[in-house]
């Protein structure tokens, strides 16, 4: 036998062999690499997915909660309070009610702290305290004077106290005069950034 020809058929052979071999890493390689990309592809779809998906619902949360955050800007829970509108809707009232005595005083606006626990998120409570002295001729001009603050008024408050006595003055027909003495002290809401600035838009 021909050893030469024994010996080109080996290294025929070994590179045969070799270049089989790089051929079958390279197919591995080449095929992990592309589940790689495909992988990483598919990844960042489903991110593209979940990322409309969340700005379809962001979305959907404004167009359904915008009004009311403007409806709530414009009556002052958000936003600067509406002082002179109490105030002017309080005098107006009382002229309407025929009242024959109405003062009111506001206090500064303070930090609300509320006795249950409250989760406002990035937001704060502030409360303004109005006080209300008035001369009432029947006790249900007080239900008429709130229910007027109900509808005119801009904001949101709530009836701290308030403590009605009756005056021992006889009841007299011929004219208008106080028999009810009420003191009232209302709560007036409104909620502002966690950094103490009014919300705008």
């Amino acid at each position: 036998m021909d050893v030469s020809v024994l010996k080109g058929a080996a290294i025929v052979f070994v590179i045969s062999l070799l270049f089989s071999s790089g051929l079958l890493w390279s197919g591995w390689y080449f095929k992990d690499e592309m589940l790689n990309t495909y992988n990483r592809a598919k990844a960042q779809q489903k991110s593209v997915a979940s990322s409309y998906v969340s700005i379809d619902e962001e979305k959907r949360l404004v167009r359904e909660y915008l009004p009311l955050f403007k409806n709530l800007h414009t009556n002052g829970v958000f936003g600067q309070e509406r002082r002179l509108n109490w105030l002017e809707t309080l005098r107006s009232t009382g002229e309407k009610l025929k009242l024959p005595g109405l003062r009111y005083e506001i206090d500064s606006q303070d930090l609300y702290v509320p006795d249950y626990t409250v989760n406002s998120g990035t937001f704060k409570i502030y409360a303004s305290q109005m006080i209300l002295n008035m001369e009432l001729v029947h006790e249900i001009d007080l239900l008429d004077l709130l229910d007027n603050l109900d509808r005119r008024a801009q904001g949101i408050y709530n009836i701290k106290s308030c403590e009605l006595i009756r005056s021992p003055k006889e009841v007299s027909q011929e004219k208008l005069d106080s028999y009810v003495n009420a003191d009232c002290k209302l709560m007036w809401f409104n909620i502002k950034k966690s950094d103490g600035r009014t919300i705008d838009i």
